[in-house]
């Protein structure tokens, strides 16, 4: 049967049935940008994370985030020109966290794949119809 965690992820409506062959149910659209959804998978196993990066290999748009399983920490993920972006994150957060180690000094890797993950996260949600929360450099106030 395999480890099992909650997922759930916003992809476009048109691509709700990929998700849907995966055991991901609709779970609302209330307040989203037209055509977009949001699923759940609420026993995925393994977090659907081999299928999922299958899914954004093929191109499909998304992001989302799954709980710890009994194996693997919790992360957030985005799917965005064919890649798919996934780092650890704290429970109830939408945000990566990073390891600081005991000397005081964070995970340079995890630092760049948490930055490649927020820009993935940026893109796929402009695609998806979301507002852009994110400042292009060089234009901060």
């Amino acid at each position: 049967m395999g480890d099992r965690a909650y997922v759930e992820i916003v992809c476009r409506e048109e691509d709700e049935p990929l998700f849907e062959a995966l055991g991901f149910m609709e779970e609302f659209r209330r307040g989203l940008p037209a055509s977009v959804v949001t699923l759940v998978d609420a026993e995925a196993p393994d977090g659907n994370s081999s299928e999922l990066q299958a899914l954004a290999e093929n191109g499909i748009v998304f992001r989302g985030w799954h709980d710890a399983g009994g194996a693997y920490d919790g992360a957030c993920f985005a799917s965005v020109g064919g890649k798919y972006h996934e780092v650890p994150r704290l429970n109830h957060s939408d945000l990566p966290c990073i390891e600081v180690h005991v000397d005081g000094t964070i995970d340079a890797d995890q630092l760049l794949a948490a930055c490649g993950y927020l820009k993935a996260s940026e893109r796929a949600g402009e695609m998806l119809g979301f507002p852009a929360g994110i400042e292009p450099e060089g234009e901060a106030p």
